[in-house]
């Protein structure tokens, strides 16, 4: 299998769970912050295991750190969270910015490999530079499943905190008999 196909599959793999489990309105529940940890495990045991680890690839790695990071403030931003007051659930709300996020992040990796493969500027470029700076070219494919995973793992760790945060101030806003109600029927 090509380097492109590969990617493609992967990170098609991920966009394809994470619009089926996150956009649209979606109730809070445990299994929706567990699923894409769950799968972040699996993939990133799968394609990390054998990763190259010396201070160069160290290096690189944290780089896709930081391009996952920015993807991931991107996909905090498009996500919207609600409590319903009366019930006390939350909710996440992903609409077309959240989709736009996450294909420019699949697109750019496509692009980049499409580019590598396929034209003979790029590839002498970005095998020159790998060269020059003493990159292992087996750290291409971890750096794109770390941004991914990243991206991932970051947007359920902020998105968990905001919930909390509404939650904790829906419970704040509601008024003494109502927190008092709440407090024994859940006691």
């Amino acid at each position: 299998m090509s380097d492109l196909a590969q990617a493609a599959l992967i990170s098609g793999g991920i966009f394809a769970v994470v619009m089926l489990t996150q956009f649209g309105r979606r109730a809070n529940r445990t299994m929706s912050a567990l699923r894409p940890v769950i799968m972040v495990v699996l993939v990133g045991y799968g394609y990390l295991a054998g990763a190259p680890t010396d201070a160069t690839s160290v290096n690189v790695y944290l780089a896709a750190v930081g391009v996952g990071l920015i993807f991931a403030a991107g996909a905090v931003a498009a996500t919207r969270v609600e409590v319903d007051r009366l019930t006390g659930k939350a909710y996440t709300i992903c609409g077309l910015g959240f989709v736009a996020v996450w294909l420019v992040a699949v697109a750019a990796r496509l692009i980049f490999i499409w580019l590598v493969e396929n034209n003979l500027w790029a590839r002498n470029e970005f095998g020159t530079f790998m060269i020059s700076h003493h990159v292992d070219f087996a750290v291409i494919a971890p750096f794109f499943v770390i941004w991914a995973l990243t991206m991932v793992l970051a947007r359920v760790a902020v998105v968990q905190l905001r919930i909390r945060h509404e939650l904790l101030a829906a419970v704040a806003a509601a008024p003494a008999a109502v927190r008092q109600e709440r407090v024994s029927v859940g006691s």
